[in-house]
């Protein structure tokens, strides 16, 4: 899986800088009459969603730097829903340890590489950014059974640790996913740093509004394994496709 994703990776990073050297020349636009954007939108990867906001200084109608600031819940899709003993308890995932989100700060580059027709169309970009990630681990936690010393059964709401794995990947002893409140003031940072190309195809009819579908590649990687789930491999990036659909303005 991961070779043809580092292959796009490799692909749309070779057209970005294809597209500098296109564009290193001064372009003779600089009447634009737009200088400034705003948008967001919703991404959807192979390994989690992301809701992000972004905003650019446009040189001219081919060129536009950009920051962007986005976060991003990660999904392994190696994860089990099961179902909860009890009738008015949580669905539960088997296997996961820990929930992990990330909050990523972006600057790049967009540049056209093929305009819109004059009345409408489609505009093709490629934009490439880097930034700095802050990975934020949150424990999981399961409502588990426990016995006690008079042989009486407990339920208490544990989270994954080398004493207690035969009950917490034991399907008879869990009894439901705990509320989501347990594991908030045991949050770990992780930091690290990411990288991301992609394809922007701008179809608004007037380029003072910004709509945009985007297809591209991101790694993200961190100073060590990120541990997700118990018994799959865990490692320190995530790679991964993503389709975006962002809206704004221009002004």
């Amino acid at each position: 899986m991961f070779r043809p994703i580092l292959f796009l990776f490799f692909l749309l990073s070779f057209l970005g800088t294809s597209a500098q050297a296109i564009f290193k020349k001064p372009v003779d636009m600089q009447d634009y009459q737009y200088k400034k954007e705003a948008s967001g939108g919703l991404r959807v990867q192979t390994n989690g969603i992301s809701l992000y906001g972004e905003y650019g200084w446009i040189k001219d109608m081919k060129r536009t730097r950009l920051i962007q600031l986005e976060y991003n819940y990660f999904i392994n899709y190696q994860q089990k829903r099961q179902k909860a003993q009890q009738q008015s308890g949580r669905d539960f995932f088997y296997g996961l340890q820990n929930h992990f989100h990330a909050i990523r700060f972006s600057y790049g580059f967009k540049r056209a590489i093929a305009d819109k027709a004059k009345r409408n169309g489609v505009r093709l970009s490629v934009s490439f950014f880097g930034g700095l990630s802050l990975g934020l681990l949150k424990p999981y936690y399961l409502n588990l059974k426990q016995p006690t010393d008079d042989g009486s059964i407990q339920i208490k709401p544990e989270r994954y640790s080398s004493s207690n794995a035969d009950r917490f990947l034991s399907l008879d002893s869990i009894v439901s996913a705990a509320p989501i409140r347990y594991g908030l003031n045991q949050i770990e940072p992780i930091p690290g740093a990411h990288l991301k190309t992609s394809l922007d195809f701008d179809w608004g009819s007037k380029d003072q509004f910004v709509k945009a579908l985007e297809a591209g590649v991101m790694l993200d990687f961190y100073y060590k394994n990120i541990p997700v789930m118990i018994n799959k491999t865990n490692r320190f990036f995530q790679l991964g496709l993503y389709l975006s659909f962002h809206f704004g303005k221009r002004w």
